[in-house]
């Protein structure tokens, strides 16, 4: 804020009059104490300067004295109406509310029975077969112990899937599968692909127990294979049993024999069960002598766990088929189109011959 100017000052003097009431008459554009001096200036010159108008104070409402003030009439009658209205609906005669039916209660769906036949865990047939391999092995190998309980896990496997796939082959004998059997098939199934995935790798064994584990994955092959066609028979309606997976499962009995330790002079022989079974479907002919050929029938050959396709025009066998001599030949099993099927695959539509030799069955024992 500037210093205030001295009475006599010529800046005020030098004014006019008409600048002299500008300034007074718009005291917000200039200091409040220039606004003064240019009042007394003014007054000194003998003009008068009127106050500024002050603000008009508010017209009075009040009536006249005398006459009473107007009443408002319209609260009051509003309320009374709405204290009539809500009598009215208190007292007004209602009927009795008539009572509401209960409803009557849905009984519960009945509840259709199934029969299923789970599946057994044989945990105490698999204990004491486990037990029983480690006296098949050499004395030396039995000191590893490392490897012994490697061994021991991947027989655990194998005898979990085993003993599953050997009730199934019984149900089958005996006639009691039911819409149950092909999710039961899958169960095992997917016992042995634990087995057989883990035997991709190298767990360093000893030489006894790596052919143990061979005849493991022999009895593999034979189960998963003969689980996957008996469940496609069941689903198509056709025969479960017949004797070739007959004589597959004789050929695991004869393989267990040997990882549980038995001799081989005491062992049963592939085939030897087989012939105190029930009767089965003819889908398969054993024999000594090979099919003869004839052209546009194209089946599949089999030599001794080999797969062989015959000539496409021919039908003739393959080479390796015709140069056995008939003495080299322990038998022949010939598969019908449906039962090589599901065996071998859709290339076996004709069928399949399944040759197995007199040295592949000397090597079997």
């Amino acid at each position: 804020m500037s210093a205030p100017l001295s009475p006599n000052s010529d800046f005020l003097l030098s004014k006019t009059d008409a600048e002299l009431l500008y300034l007074v008459q718009n005291p917000g554009f200039y200091h409040a104490d220039l606004i003064i001096r240019a009042r007394h200036e003014l007054s000194r010159r003998g003009i008068s300067v009127a106050p500024p108008p002050l603000a008009p104070a508010a017209a009075e409402t009040a009536p006249p004295s005398g006459e009473a003030p107007a009443r408002n009439w319209l609260a009051p009658a509003l309320g009374a109406g709405l204290v009539v209205a809500a009598a009215a609906l208190f007292f007004w005669p209602t009927a009795p509310a008539k009572p509401v039916a209960a409803a009557k209660p849905t009984p519960p769906a009945p509840l259709a029975s199934v029969a299923t036949h789970q599946l057994p865990a044989f945990d105490s047939l698999t204990t004491a077969q486990l037990r029983q391999m480690p006296a098949a092995l050499p004395a030396a190998e039995r000191a590893d112990t490392t490897a012994q309980r490697k061994f021991l896990n991947l027989a655990r496997r194998f005898w979990e899937a085993e003993n599953q796939s050997s009730y199934l082959f019984d149900q089958v004998v005996a006639g009691k599968t039911d819409a149950t059997f092909p999710g039961q098939v899958a169960i095992t199934q997917d016992k042995w692909r634990r087995l057989t995935t883990a035997l991709r790798y190298s767990h360093r064994l000893q030489p006894t127990m790596l052919r143990e584990l061979a005849q493991m994955r022999r009895v593999a092959v034979i189960r998963t294979t003969t689980l996957e066609a008996q469940r496609g028979a069941y689903e198509v309606g056709a025969p479960v049993l017949n004797e070739y997976s007959m004589l597959l499962n004789d050929s695991v009995l004869y393989l267990r024999q040997g990882l549980l330790g038995v001799p081989p002079a005491r062992r049963l022989t592939p085939g030897t069960l087989t012939k105190t079974r029930v009767k089965v479907a003819p889908a398969v002919k054993i024999q000594t002598q090979l099919p003869p050929t004839r052209p546009g029938h194209n089946p599949v050959y089999v030599l001794d766990g080999e797969l062989l396709a015959s000539d496409a025009q021919t039908g003739e066998a393959p080479s390796q088929v015709q140069q056995l001599a008939p003495d080299d030949i322990q038998r022949v099993t010939v598969l019908d189109g449906d039962m090589a099927v599901r065996a071998f695959g859709p290339r076996a539509h004709s069928g399949a011959v399944i040759v197995v030799t007199k040295a592949a069955a000397q090597r079997e024992q």
